[in-house]
């Protein structure tokens, strides 16, 4: 069975470990766990969902790629019933409160793991922030953009002391937009992640040029675009 993954699951693919064990959490088709185990990058794999309709997908791609033996299909919501240790733990397409609520559901899962490769769809700062105040040190991030939308994917490991989450030369005061950008992106910026910037300019700029400069969403915008700003100088 040939798999072809998105731009975004290749780019978690990238991020995988040689040699792991990975629990692929909400695997709808169970594509990234096929193209993991088949390719040899990862020794097994457990596709997880918490839908059985999808798992019953994944069930057959897997018999048809002919990994039963190596990717086992597990009924759960998030990693509740997962019991087998893992090395790496991939979750994405899911928004990050949700995330947040699958990790915050599964401390010592997680923490026993070697890496965590994320990629929420949403409140991506919420993500970031959670991760640094739970002692997750960022590693890399990579940007796509995959059926014209924006997406990040991230790396983090467990750590005694979290680092990677400030950016040289960028004050404090900018903390927020940091974690909502992405600081990894902002010190090693990509042409995928200038685009995006550039994009959010336009879009901040033509919002504030409708808004009154007494509305409390301009000021809040105007911050942000100051910081985009910023951002986007050539490093």
């Amino acid at each position: 069975m040939n798999v072809n993954l998105s731009k975004r699951l290749k780019a978690a693919y990238d991020m995988v470990s040689e040699g792991s064990v990975v629990a692929d959490i909400g695997c709808d088709h169970a594509f990234l766990s096929i193209a993991l185990v088949s390719s040899g990058k990862a020794l097994s794999a457990f596709a997880c969902d918490v839908n059985k309709g999808p798992l019953e997908k994944a069930s057959k791609n897997i018999e048809a790629a002919g990994l039963s033996e190596k990717i086992h299909t597990v009924l759960s919501d998030g990693l509740i019933f997962l019991n087998e240790p893992v090395d790496s733990i991939v979750i994405c397409g899911m928004g990050g409160s949700l995330i947040i609520s699958i990790l915050n559901n599964s401390l010592e899962k997680i923490n026993a793991a070697h890496e965590l490769i994320l990629s929420p769809q949403s409140d991506t700062a919420k993500v970031r922030i959670w991760l640094r105040d739970h002692n997750f040190s960022l590693i890399k991030e990579t940007a796509v953009t995959d059926a014209g939308k924006y997406y990040c994917v991230m790396r983090v490991v467990p750590s005694d002391k979290p680092s990677g989450w400030e950016v040289p030369e960028i004050p404090d005061e900018a903390f927020y937009y940091v974690m909502k950008y992405g600081p990894y992106l902002i010190a090693h910026p990509d042409s995928v992640f200038k685009e995006h910037l550039l994009k959010k300019e336009k879009e901040i700029r033509k919002i504030l040029a409708q808004l009154d400069r007494l509305n409390p969403r301009y000021k809040e915008l105007d911050e942000e675009l100051k910081w985009v700003i910023i951002f986007m100088r050539d490093k």
